[in-house]
C-alpha cells in the first residue's frame, strides 16, 4: 500500500490523497491500484490518474457518484466501449480515469500495477511496460502512402482547397514522419499512444522541429510538404538500404515529374 506518494508530482498528490482515504473508507472497495503513467513512476503534473478499483457488486456501484462525493467534477461521462470505465474531470482539472472491476473476478491483466490498497487477497506490483523495441524495419506501406499523399496535393492545390491541403500535410508530419522515426529505432507505432517524443532521439526530435510551421496559406503549406518530402524521403532511402528492402522507384519518379511538372518545385 502506497499512501505517501513522495515520488508523485505536486499537483497530483492531494488528489491521490483524498482517493486512497477514500477507498479505506469504503468497505465495498476491496482493492485499489493505479495504471498508466503513475504506475511506471513517469508522471509530470499533466498526468491523468488512471485509478482501478475492484469493488463488490459492481453494478451496484456508482463510480461517478462516490468521486463527486468528495471531489466537484465539470466532466463525468462513460468512456465508449470500456464497460465500468470513466472519465472524470474536476473543477482543477485534474483528469481521473475510474475503472470499475469485480473483486470476485480475475485481476486484469497491465503492463504497470501500482497497488494502493488491498483488503482481501495480496495484489502484487506488476513492472514499468517499456515499449518494444527490435531491430529496424522499413515500413514500406507507409513510404507509398506517403509518395501517394504528395501526389494527390496537387489535386488540393488546383482546387484551391486549403483545408484538404492543410490536413493531408499535418497527417504527412504527425503520423508517417513520426512513424518512419520510430521505424528507424525498431518500434511499432501501435506500442506507443503517449509521450511519442521520449521515444525519439536529439536528432529525430530535430528533423520534427526542422518542418516549416504552416497555416492556410498556399505558400507555406508548399513548402512544408517540400521539407517533409525532402526529410522523409531521404531518411526513408536510407531505412530501406539498412534494411535490405525494396523501394517504390517508379512512383517516387512519378510523383517527382507531377511536382516538377505542375508546381515548378522539386524535392
Amino acid at each position: 500500500m502506497d499512501s505517501t506518494f513522495e515520488d508523485v508530482p505536486r499537483r497530483l498528490r492531494p488528489t491521490l490523497q483524498m482517493l486512497l482515504k477514500k477507498c479505506h473508507d469504503d468497505e465495498r472497495i476491496r482493492s485499489a491500484w493505479l495504471e498508466g503513467s503513475l504506475a511506471q513512476r513517469s508522471a509530470d503534473d499533466w498526468s491523468d490518474i488512471d485509478l482501478h478499483l475492484a469493488v463488490r457488486e459492481p453494478e451496484a456501484f456508482d463510480a461517478i457518484e462516490w468521486l463527486d462525493s468528495q471531489v466537484h467534477l465539470v466532466l463525468a461521462d462513460a468512456i465508449p466501449g470500456l464497460r465500468g470505465s470513466f472519465i472524470c474531470l474536476t473543477s482543477t482539472w485534474i483528469q481521473v480515469d475510474v475503472n470499475v472491476h469485480s473483486s470476485e473476478s480475475p485481476l486484469p491483466s497491465c503492463g504497470s500495477r501500482r497497488v494502493l490498497l488491498v483488503r482481501d487477497a495480496p495484489i502484487p506490483d506488476m513492472p514499468s511496460a517499456v515499449p518494444p523495441r527490435g531491430q529496424p524495419f522499413f515500413p514500406a506501406q507507409d513510404v507509398q502512402i506517403f509518395l501517394y499523399f504528395l501526389g494527390k496535393t496537387i489535386a488540393s492545390v488546383h482546387r484551391g482547397d486549403l483545408i484538404a491541403l492543410s490536413q493531408a500535410t499535418a497527417m504527412m508530419r504527425d503520423r508517417l514522419l513520426v512513424n518512419l522515426l520510430l521505424a528507424e529505432n525498431g518500434i511499432p507505432s501501435g506500442t506507443i499512444n503517449k509521450r511519442i517524443g521520449d521515444q525519439l532521439g536529439d536528432e529525430q526530435m530535430q528533423c520534427l522541429q526542422e518542418i516549416p510551421p504552416f497555416g492556410l496559406g498556399e505558400p507555406s503549406l508548399r513548402e512544408a510538404q517540400q521539407k517533409l518530402a525532402a526529410a522523409y524521403l531521404s531518411r526513408a532511402r536510407r531505412l530501406a538500404g539498412k534494411c535490405a528492402a525494396a523501394w517504390p522507384l517508379e512512383l517516387e519518379e512519378a510523383t517527382k515529374k507531377l511536382w516538377l511538372h505542375e508546381l515548378q518545385m522539386a524535392w
